[in-house]
Order: C-alpha cells, then structure tokens, then sequence
C-alpha cells in the first residue's frame, strides 16, 4: 500500500497511551469471531490472558487457552501476535479467533478491559492505521467501502482505491503544486534582483494542476452511481404499467398493482444489481391532471424524481403508440420511452421498445439497455477510481484558489498555492483536522 504523508498529525490522533480492544466481526452469534488489541500494553495484556501468547514471536499463529484475571478459563483460541510497526495499525497488536458466543466474546473483551484496555471507538483500528503512515485517508475510506460493497464494481473500485490507485493521482496533483510553488517563490526572488522572469511557464505549469483537478473531478458522477446506486425513474400516465414493471424488474411483488387509474400515490425505491452495478429502482404515481388533494401530491413528487434521475423509464401503454406519431417517442441518453403491454398490440411495433411484463417480451432487453445507460460514465473513466464526494469538495476548493492566480501578485499567488496544497493534504488525512477525520470515521464498525 501507499504509506501516508504523515507530519502534521496530531499526537490525539495516533493515539498514544491507551490501548484499545474491540470485535472485528459482526455482532450476534456465529461459528467464529475475531477480537482485536491494538496499542503499546499488548504484551501485557497478552501475557495476562495466556502464559503461552508469545509476543516475542510474532506474525505466526498458535492455539492457546484463554483465562480471566481470576484464571479462570474463558476459550481455547487461536490467537496471531504483531510488533509494532508490521501491523494493521502499526502498533503492536493482538488477534484472537474464538468462537462466536456472545458470552465467549463479552468475556474476552471484559476481562480485556478490566486489565486496562478500553472499548474501541468506531473505526479507531483504521484511524490509528492513518496515523502511522500506513495508510492515508483515501485508503481508509477505501477500507469501509471495500467492507459495504454489495456489487462487483463497487467491490473492484474500493479495492483498487485501497491498494493506492487513486491515492497515487493525488499525490501526483501535490507534487505539481508543490513545483508551482516553489517557481513562483523563486521568482520573487529573481524579481528582487532585477531579472525579468517568463510568467508563461508559470502560467503553463497552473494550467496543467487544473487539468488533473478536472481529470479527477469528472468521475464524481461515476463514483456516486457506483457507491450509491443510479436512480432509475419509472413514470408514465396511470395504468400504464409503471407498477408492474416496477415488480418485474424486482422478480417480486413490492408495488400494489389494480386496475383502478392513480393506485400509486407514492414514490417507492427499491434496490436492484444490474450486470454489477447498483441501482436504486423508483415507481411514480401516474402523470395527469390530478384534482383529488392526494393523488396531485403524487404526481407532484414523480415530478421531482424525474428531475432527480439518473435515467427515466417512460412507459407508453400501447394504446398511446397506435395513437400518438412516432417522433413523440424519445430516446435519449437519459431519458428512455418504451411501449408496455406488448401483447395487446393490435399492429407490429416498430422503432421503439416494446414490452410484456405478462409474456416477458422485451424484459431483458430493457434490462440491458438500463445498464447500458447508467454504466455508460462509469465506463468512460479513464482509471479504474473516482473521487467521493468529500475529496470533490476539496478539490474544488484547491481548484478555486488556482483561479485566482490569473489576477493576483505573486506573492498572493504563493498564498493560494499554499491553500491549495492544504486541500490535498485535507484529502489525504495528513492535517491536524479532526472534525474531517471524526466525519469520515463515524461511518465505521467498531473493530475496524
């Protein structure tokens, strides 16, 4: 892994003095349950839960028999001791298999604590990780999001964010910055003495930092579809079959489906994997001019989810397509029409979509033409990563104070230089910031 830029942390975030335990598995019972130690009473503790825990020998794994501070035993584990700094959180650390009883696991972790351990907070293994230079912050959020992955892309982004990928690209945009800076800070110098200096250089390196910027910013979109899913909006006049679609695609009967118009009065979601990809399914109330108080609040809604979408599913029933001309069908890139109930058409459909959720006529195309919408900007990322939402936020920060740097004196321009490397290295974790590392740690497990 790529090792933090590490100075300017503070000593309240690496932790120090105490030494912390937690589970490192879910809670509940279960065949099997790792407790972790992290911290510099390891090897006491370690010595006073087993007499055959052999610190002094680490990275091997061993079976000992665990006992309470009255020697009582607890668990025969299998227990894998590490020395500072080959560890997880460059401390020393300790790692206990036993297994999964609540009792065997609130007994462990008790009698921990009682010898003078504490309760690890959320995500404070991670956190000590980032102090330690063996990871930065990118990695860590790669490490929660390699933990919530429920789909192949989402598995395959955070793995390769937490092997460096992405953290590589920000390091490249500092080491930019930091050549800026010092040619601009070169040049007051030659100016002090009277040497013209060529501002076009200047101006060419500024150029190329907002271009990586860019680079990056551009897969924020990518990112959001892949982390949290990509909105699909099913809408359409009443009975056109919005619901039963919706219950298609699902494979289950989530929606209420009745012959009675305006039965939807309510947005409802729903989560769906698509060819690996997330996405967050929605049925709308059906589209008309609504007088009941109710059935207008729903037609006001879908409204606002079609403005929300990443792509919109409008359903024509096929009594519209024998009606309406052809060019009112749409198929654009984030708006797609189709014809639904397929299997009542009087003539052939042609030049549009059509489906049948009763026969499955057209189903599977659908399904791929909806991946084939909503992968299309995941594809286009030029890597394999994309910034989340906090580090775009930094980004555009840095990229603002670059802007400037067209209309300011040098020695302003040096300033905001300066702001924004503090951006990059808010995004790498090497500030002494801890409202950003508390909100970025607050989504952890214990025990992790």
């Amino acid at each position: 892994m790529v090792k933090a830029f590490s100075s300017g942390l503070s000593s309240v975030l690496s932790g120090g003095a105490d030494t912390i335990v937690a589970r490192a598995t879910a809670a509940g019972a279960s065949a099997l349950a790792v407790i972790r130690v992290s911290g510099p009473e390891t090897c006491r503790l370690a010595g006073l839960l087993s007499p055959d825990i052999n610190m002094a020998s680490p990275w091997r794994a061993g079976v000992v028999r665990l006992h309470d501070e009255s020697g009582v035993f607890l668990e025969e584990a299998i227990i894998i001791p590490y020395r500072a700094p080959r560890s997880y959180t460059g401390e020393d650390m300790l790692e206990l298999m036993v297994h999964g009883s609540r009792w065997i696991v609130d007994a462990v972790v008790g009698t921990i604590i009682s010898a003078g351990a504490r309760q690890a907070a959320p995500g404070e293994f991670t956190r000590r990780a980032v102090a330690n230079g063996k990871m930065d912050l990118v990695q860590a959020e790669a490490v929660n999001e390699v933990i919530q992955a429920e789909t192949e892309w989402q598995a395959r982004m955070a793995r390769e964010q937490l092997h460096g990928v992405l953290s590589q690209e920000f390091r490249a945009l500092k080491d930019a910055l930091v050549a800026l800076l010092a040619e601009v800070e070169g040049s007051l110098d030659f100016e002090e003495q009277g040497v013209v200096v060529d501002q076009g250089a200047h101006e060419a390196a500024r150029k190329g930092c907002v271009a990586r910027i860019d680079t990056l910013l551009v897969t924020v979109g990518a990112g959001v579809r892949v982390r949290e899913g990509a909105r699909v909006v099913i809408v359409g006049k009443p009975n056109a079959g919005k619901s039963t679609l919706f219950n298609t695609l699902l494979a289950r009967e989530r929606a209420i489906v009745a012959p009675t118009p305006g039965t939807t009065r309510d947005v409802l979601e729903a989560e769906l994997e698509i060819e690996g990809l997330p996405v967050i399914l929605v049925d709308t109330a059906g589209l008309r001019e609504a007088e009941d108080p109710t059935e207008a609040e729903g037609v006001r809604r879908a409204r606002r989810e079609e403005e929300r979408a990443d792509l919109i599913v409008a359903l024509w029933d096929v009594e519209d397509y024998n009606t309406l001309c052809f060019h009112e069908f749409k198929n654009t890139g984030r708006r797609l029409d189709i014809v639904s109930k397929a299997d009542l058409a009087e003539q052939q459909i042609e030049g549009v979509l059509a489906i049948s959720c009763l026969t499955g006529q057209g189903v599977d195309q659908l399904l791929e033409e909806i991946h084939l919408r909503v992968a299309a900007p995941v594809a286009a990322m030029e890597g394999s990563v994309a910034v989340n939402l906090r580090q775009a936020e930094a980004l555009l920060r840095a990229r603002k104070c670059l802007e400037t740097l067209i209309s300011v004196p040098q020695e302003v321009a040096a300033l905001e230089i300066r702001s924004a490397m503090l951006a990059l290295h808010e995004i790498l974790g090497s500030l002494d910031d801890n409202e950003v590392l508390d909100a970025v740690f607050s989504s952890f497990c214990v025990g992790k």
